[in-house]
């Protein structure tokens, strides 16, 4: 794992100012690209970094919510020129002017990935996961309905997140409300407070936790549950009866650079979806290629977490938009519903 956290810490720019357009401009000869742990800094390294020869590549590992603010804080003296985000945080900084667009043209397969992966923040998805429940069989059965997470038997050992929403989002859709209506979900869980336990800072925290038994269930990403568990948690994944929300992966390229650093980024983000680095995902994070000619490997066709394409179709999309606008308003309502 390559980190550079001093570099964020310090804002340190590698690169004269130069004007353009009304706004400073940085020139770097290394690359510093946010990425998340959980396996996505080995995909990135083993399967895009050797094919890579345009500069060096430095690391950043963290998670969105940790970092986000570090990137706005830092937008007038930047130094991450791209980096992977969820559907959340990629409108996020498209609200706030973070993002220059990855073009089609700068995707060698790009042949082979579907428009909709496009996104209108400028940023275009590389894989996708089912958001659902992980759960200890040690404890528990397998839920069949998010529904069931509000049994009285699992006081105080039901996992919530005030980072990501989809877990609402579900339970609104399982009560038969619309899969946007967050704060129907929030208020529904306000009716069962008894059952909420420790709250988690990333799913890598959320994992540990079930597997301790501090909690017994817990909404979060399937991939990052399936890669957990395929280094040794004690811990099963499972989509209930109502379905799941699909979870984007999507890489942006930031704004305030020079155009050299700016083309080496884009180069560096397309290689993201040839089929050897999708398969690193996969393999690695156990997420959905979006190359149609990847595919799933045979020995992880049985996976819970990976879907094909037609199951991916049928997964629901959150109004991202409305959710990177509401995210202070939704954290909000979690704050003061939820823990009291």
């Amino acid at each position: 794992m390559i980190s550079r956290r001093a570099l964020l810490g310090a804002g340190i720019a590698a690169g004269a100012a130069l004007p353009f357009s009304g706004r400073n401009v940085f020139a770097r000869d290394t690359l510093n690209i946010l990425s998340w742990g959980w396996g996505y800094d080995k995909a990135v390294k083993d399967a895009v970094l050797p094919r890579f020869q345009d500069a060096s590549v430095e690391l950043e590992i963290g998670t969105n919510a940790a970092n986000y603010a570090k990137l706005i804080a830092q937008r007038s003296n930047p130094v991450l020129s791209g980096g992977l985000f969820n559907g959340t945080f990629s409108y996020r900084g498209y609200v706030d002017k973070l993002w220059l667009p990855l073009e089609k043209s700068s995707i060698p397969n790009g042949a082979n990935i579907d428009d909709i992966n496009y996104l209108e923040t400028g940023g275009v998805v590389f894989g996708v996961q089912p958001y659902g429940v992980i759960y200890n069989p040690k404890f528990v059965d397998e839920p069949k309905s998010y529904l069931d997470l509000f049994d009285p038997k699992y006081k105080g050992k039901i996992g919530l997140s005030d980072y990501y929403f989809d877990g609402f989002s579900l339970t609104s859709k399982a009560m038969g409300k619309d899969i946007d209506d967050v704060p129907a979900g929030i208020d529904e869980w306000a009716k069962h407070l008894a059952n909420i336990g420790p709250w988690n800072q990333s799913p890598a925290q959320v994992a540990d936790l079930v597997e301790r038994g501090e909690l017994w269930m817990a909404f979060t990403f399937g991939g990052i549950a399936a890669g957990a568990i395929a280094a040794g948690k004690k811990i099963a994944f499972t989509i209930p009866s109502e379905g799941s929300t699909a979870v984007a992966d999507v890489v942006q390229v930031l704004d305030g650079f020079d155009d050299k650093t700016t083309a080496m980024t884009r180069t560096f983000s397309g290689l993201l979806f040839d089929d050897q680095a999708q398969e690193a995902f996969t393999r690695n994070v156990f997420t959905s290629p979006v190359s149609k000619t990847a595919g799933i490997p045979a020995e992880l066709a049985s996976n819970p977490a990976l879907l094909s394409p037609e199951q991916v179709a049928r997964l629901y999309r959150p109004n991202l938009r409305l959710g990177a606008e509401k995210y202070g308003y939704y954290k909000n309502l979690v704050n003061m519903k939820l823990k009291v």
